[in-house]
């Protein structure tokens, strides 16, 4: 019996790229594209197939989920170093996903709430959630899918015609090809994220067939992209977004219907902090399955208790006010994404390109897989 479907799989995979982006890609492009912004997004497409292409293919010729790809791929002990540092990034990533939680809930809904209060309530439930398997967090993906995403299609239109100036998008495609270029690499950079296909995939019916769940993945998340960073220009304009930490908010404050539904953003509030939730959860659990593979464990669920606690201590070292948590995004976390999410796994494509393909190409990893029930 597989443990995930291929919509589950889907689920989680936009759940890993889009609730963070939607805060925070807005406001990275808009400081390098300015009213182009939004450009960048339907540019990025040609890259993103391309990156969906290498998770394909190292999928389709590897027989042992990540982090054991890295031992199949790269050598024993290259890739148990490899494997080490890969905790790290998960860990970091579950710290920082929590801290840019926090931060938009201090700047826009409960700006005199301690951020202790914050911390434990979000690892408390992650903790829950981890111990209760892949497949609950899976259903809470499912959920936020079928709801959220048409609701915020929705907000985001009646934002753009309650307050619809096309004149602040002009003029277009004005801008110098290496600001183009590096808008393009940071809007592509985010579906990095996906890595974690690597070992997702290898729990649905047939591993082989993830890369049209990627693509529809891509072509929703940019999408979505577009048009949110289309309606902060067209809204907002671009010097005052530029100002904002999080000018999606901002946007979205604009929806209403007529003069009697107003403040629909706090309903956008309520299903993010789902997709929030979601991001972090995921990456929490590939902190504890790449330490259950990497040192041969019975399970991972225990170890949900020890990395709690180290992502609670680096969610709040990681910075001191939600300036340093803009830094951070716009500087530490590309690189890290960079390296770790496509740099490192194109390396493994290229030595994949020179590997005949696995006798079992229908193994799914069911045997490797942890016991999610």
């Amino acid at each position: 019996m597989f443990r995930i479907t291929n919509f589950q799989l889907y689920c989680l995979l936009f759940i890993l790229v889009a609730p963070i982006a939607v805060f925070e890609q807005p406001h990275r492009l808009i400081h390098i594209l300015f009213n182009n912004a939004w450009l960048a997004f339907i540019a990025a497409i040609v890259p993103a197939i391309l990156l969906a292409l290498m998770f394909s293919h190292i999928i389709k010729k590897s027989t042992q989920p990540f982090p054991l790809i890295l031992h199949e791929h790269l050598g024993k002990y290259p890739g148990f170093i490899l494997g080490i540092l890969y905790i790290g990034v998960f860990i970091l990533t579950c710290s920082f996903n929590l801290r840019v939680f926090i931060e938009f809930m201090k700047t826009n809904v409960l700006p005199n709430t301690p951020i202790s209060i914050f911390i434990g309530v979000i690892i408390f439930l992650g903790f829950v959630a981890i111990k209760s398997g892949l497949n609950n967090i899976a259903r809470i993906g499912e959920i936020f899918i079928i709801t959220a995403v048409p609701l915020l299609f929705f907000i985001v239109l009646l934002a753009l015609f309650s307050s619809f100036h096309i004149d602040r998008i002009y003029p277009v495609g004005y801008m110098d090809y290496k600001s183009f270029g590096l808008g393009v690499f940071v809007a592509t950079l985010i579906l990095g994220k996906m890595m974690p296909i690597l070992t997702l995939a290898f729990f649905i019916p047939d591993k082989n067939k993830t890369l049209p769940l990627m693509t529809k993945v891509i072509f929703t998340y940019l999408i979505m992209m577009a048009l949110i960073t289309f309606s902060i220009i067209v809204t907002l304009g671009t010097y005052p977004a530029l100002n904002f930490v999080f000018p999606s908010f901002n946007m979205l404050r604009f929806s209403h219907l007529g003069e009697f539904v107003q403040n629909l953003e706090i309903v956008i509030v309520a299903l993010m902090i789902t997709g929030f939730f979601g991001a972090f959860v995921i990456s929490w659990f590939m902190t504890c399955y790449t330490t259950q593979k990497l040192f041969n464990l019975k399970d991972y669920r225990f170890l949900a208790a020890p990395t709690s606690v180290m992502i609670g201590i680096l969610s709040i070292i990681i910075s001191q006010n939600v300036l340093e948590v803009v830094i951070w995004s716009m500087t530490v976390i590309i690189y890290l994404f960079a390296v770790f999410f496509i740099i490192i796994p194109f390396i493994v494509f290229i030595i994949c390109l020179f590997k005949a393909d696995p006798a079992t190409s229908n193994f799914t990893g069911e045997e490797n897989s942890p016991e999610f029930s």
